[in-house]
């Protein structure tokens, strides 16, 4: 069956404001910026008002709506429900470090609800981020579970679930060996969580780190002497960063500091969300750790931020009034540059023949209105959708 979706289609330099995309067999099968191709359709969607996109790729998902990945991997299913009322199509469940134990109990599950079948957004693999980083940038992973580089460790994980991305520490002695093995294996390699200075920092992204996590957060600063990881990235023309664009984890002003050096191909939207994402205040698990929420800021009980409650259309909205950047690259960094980033940019991530037909439509004030996954329609907002 084929089916249309008319309104202004945002394609990967513009938006075409009497568009349509036709959907067929669980992909994109054509894109139009007029509605000829809606007279072929059996079915037709108009949303004349509205966004139609590519729906987004959250890379760095610890948990939301009250499921924390860790700590509750068979809830996986109920995670990936929700997200599609963020615009999520895509993501990878997150795992800060921790003890082998959980790990042992947590990956296989992951496991299990990536490859059961649901209407829900689709997890893509695992991001493991940790164990393998720097004590002195930990933020909120727990200082007794860093562990050292080993091939060995890293191997024995990838054994219990798809491990799609790996943030790890470049300056750490045998990361080197660690960042090829993992990059041999298909693995996106990021660094984050470092105290690496500039060469340090330049020389990983050249030889196994494809980006950076969450840019400016938990790592080496951006200084006039010493440019660190972040100067690095600026300076290496392959670097994907990670951002999270809450206005709380990096000033507006550095986040569009980062778009002008980085551009959208470079600059990616994650929301390092917990489960506290899409409820209120309280107290929420972040792996072992315990999280405090209070006037929608997740802390520690030290105070140091844990994790955010970002959506991906909130991340949206934010660069867009951050940056000034258009809307068509603010859905890159959402979805093109986030699949490119792991490996699966030639099949998601753009309205384009041939693509996965994993589609949002955002209403005019960005709120998700409607999503499709597959080329089904699996979420509606009944409030907003005409």
């Amino acid at each position: 069956m084929k089916t249309a979706l008319t309104g202004r289609v945002v394609t990967d330099y513009e938006v075409w404001d009497e568009g349509t995309a036709l959907l067929e067999d669980g992909a994109i099968l054509d894109i139009a910026p007029d509605d000829s191709l809606a007279a072929g359709a059996d079915e037709v969607h108009a949303h004349p008002d509205s966004l139609i996109c590519p729906g987004f790729i959250d890379l760095q998902v610890n948990g939301a709506f009250g499921v924390d990945a860790a700590t509750m991997p068979e809830s996986l299913p109920k995670l990936s429900e929700s997200l599609l009322a963020t615009g999520t199509t895509a993501y990878l469940p997150t795992v800060i470090t921790a003890p082998e134990s959980l790990y042992e109990k947590a990956l296989p599950k992951l496991a299990a609800g990536i490859n059961a079948p649901h209407s829900g957004a689709r997890s893509l693999g695992v991001h493991l981020e940790g164990p393998f980083i720097n004590i002195g940038k930990k933020g909120a992973h727990p200082a007794s579970n860093i562990a050292s580089p080993d091939g060995a460790y890293l191997e024995r994980l990838t054994e219990l679930a798809p491990v799609r991305m790996l943030t790890l520490a470049p300056e750490i002695e045998g990361s080197r060996e660690l960042m090829e093995l993992a990059k041999n294996r298909g693995i996106a390699v990021s660094a984050g969580h470092s105290d690496a200075s500039f060469e340090v920092s330049y020389a990983a992204l050249d030889r196994a780190a494809a980006g950076v996590t969450h840019l400016f957060n938990a790592m080496s600063p951006l200084h006039h002497r010493d440019p660190g990881l972040p100067g690095a990235a600026f300076a290496h023309p392959r670097a994907v960063c990670g951002l999270i664009a809450d206005g709380l984890h990096v000033h507006p002003e550095m986040a569009a500091l980062a778009f002008r050096m980085l551009g959208p191909d470079r600059l990616c939207l994650v929301t390092d969300a917990i489960a506290a994402a899409g409820m209120g205040d309280g107290e929420y698990a972040l792996a072992t750790r315990n999280v405090y929420v209070e006037d929608g800021v997740p802390r520690l009980g030290s105070g140091a931020i844990a994790g955010s409650v970002l959506s991906m259309n909130e991340a949206l909205r934010n660069i867009l009034a951050f940056t000034g950047c258009t809307i068509a690259e603010a859905v890159r960094m959402a979805s093109s540059t986030p699949a490119r980033l792991i490996g699966e940019g030639r099949r998601k991530g753009r309205l384009f023949p041939g693509y996965d037909a994993d589609v949002a439509v955002l209403a005019p004030d960005l709120s998700v209105e409607a999503v499709w996954r597959a080329g089904k329609k699996v979420y509606s907002n009944e409030r907003t959708t005409r």
